[in-house]
């Protein structure tokens, strides 16, 4: 027995009885890809904070390191979720109007994944570009490196694979939440 109305299933992506929507598909494999890009820039600016590090800031190596290790997790969470789109909607163009399980479940580990990733992230930014002083070089690209990941998690990370509805933000998943607790009263 389904405890959901057709409107239920079509906003939260489970209506398997519709065909996808291929031009809402590609607006997301785009979304998904533009994140992936705005990560690795993300990458490549901790990286260079990272190597212009001056000798008087070595306690700032360490959050440097770790805002390199985060800023990969999340091009890499955002990377696996643009190829899996890409797929899917190969798969949709050909004419198999079915969802790939397999993938949708890649793509919710990867966004579930990028969420610590963008905070280890933006906590190893932040902190190295204080230790390296605001205004040197380094100080500067991991700041940068800061704001890019926000973007990339928002515009990647939160891209999961699925037919329809709103994209696996928290405010999304709070809403779920609400409307399950109230339909339990």
């Amino acid at each position: 027995m389904e405890d959901s109305t057709p409107a239920d299933r079509q906003h939260t992506g489970t209506d398997h009885s519709a065909a996808p929507d291929l031009v809402w598909a590609r607006r997301q494999r785009l979304l998904a890809l533009v994140g992936t890009l705005v990560a690795i820039l993300g990458l490549i600016t901790a990286v260079g904070g990272l190597v212009g590090l001056a000798a008087d800031a070595a306690d700032a190596r360490p959050y440097a390191i770790t805002a390199v290790i985060g800023a990969a997790a999340l091009a890499l969470c955002c990377a696996v979720i643009a190829v899996c789109w890409f797929g899917q909607l190969r798969r949709w163009q050909a004419g198999d109007q079915s969802l790939d399980h397999g993938r949708a479940r890649l793509t919710l580990i990867a966004h579930v994944a990028s969420y610590p990733a963008v905070l280890v992230t933006m906590y190893g930014a932040l902190a190295a570009s204080a230790l390296a002083y605001w205004d040197s070089l380094s100080g500067t690209l991991l700041g940068i490196t800061f704001i890019l990941v926000i973007f990339a998690q928002i515009l990647g990370g939160t891209q999961l694979l699925r037919r329809s509805g709103p994209p696996g933000t928290i405010p999304t998943y709070l809403r779920k939440l609400n409307a399950k607790v109230q339909s339990l009263r």
